[in-house]
């Protein structure tokens, strides 16, 4: 097996086990409002004496629908060089928004999204939704900045691990916290995320950072932003 080949197994686990993309659009848009981004990011790994985050990217276009629910959809370009086609599609609802008088208590939304996965030289295809809830906070200037927190969880509906080994966990839990900041027609993010939460890191060919023990992975993600039709 060439190392090209083994490099793109790793990654196809890898993508599947820590999820390795921040938040989308935890704060829905305006309506009529389209923004287009790119991340950059994933779980943090010893290498070369340094702890860094894998370099996973991604774009991706957000839609206000409506002023409480916005349409999404990304595209995994690091996977697309491992000859997988990674996408995702979903849609933001915001369930609470706070009063604005009283900025201690958070708006809520909740995402719902669908991740594909397509290996291109032989066509298997993977499907894993995901449900997404965040709680937010807007500060700044006309309440553009918003920290939130909230937590992603990944539903794998296939019934065994490789080599026909059974499934530990169905639901990969990952826990975050994250910040965006907001001028004009740019917006930029950090996020601290805890991926596969309960997931064990053992026994991992890549020597990924254990911040949390063995049973989860530290990830840092950036990314940026455009509105392109306001």
């Amino acid at each position: 097996m060439n190392n090209f080949k083994i490099a793109s197994i790793i990654l196809g686990v890898h993508l599947i086990i820590f999820s390795c993309t921040p938040s989308r659009f935890v704060n829905t848009l305006p309506k009529g409002e389209t923004q287009i981004g790119g991340s950059l990011g994933g779980p943090m790994q010893n290498l070369f004496g340094l702890t860094i985050p894998t370099p996973y990217s991604s774009i991706v276009v957000g839609h206000g629908l409506r002023d409480d629910l916005t349409l999404y959809g990304g595209l995994h370009t690091t996977a697309l060089v491992f000859n997988t086609l990674q996408t995702d599609i979903g849609l933001t609802k915001r369930l609470y928004k706070s009063d604005s008088s009283q900025s201690w208590i958070p708006d809520i939304s909740g995402s719902f999204t669908l991740n594909s996965m397509v290996e291109m030289k032989d066509g298997a295809f993977d499907l894993f939704p995901q449900i997404d809830f965040n709680a937010v906070w807007k500060y700044g200037t006309g309440k553009s900045n918003f920290v939130y927190i909230g937590a992603s969880n990944w539903f794998d509906l296939s019934k065994y691990k490789a080599h026909k080994e059974p499934k530990d966990n169905a639901v990969i839990f990952s826990p975050h916290i994250g910040n965006t900041w907001q001028k004009n027609k740019w917006s930029f993010t950090i996020e601290y995320k805890v991926l596969a939460l309960m997931q064990s890191n053992r026994d991992i060919v890549v020597n990924y950072a254990k911040w949390h023990g063995d049973y989860s992975v530290p990830g840092i993600f950036i990314g940026c932003s455009k509105k392109i039709n306001k």
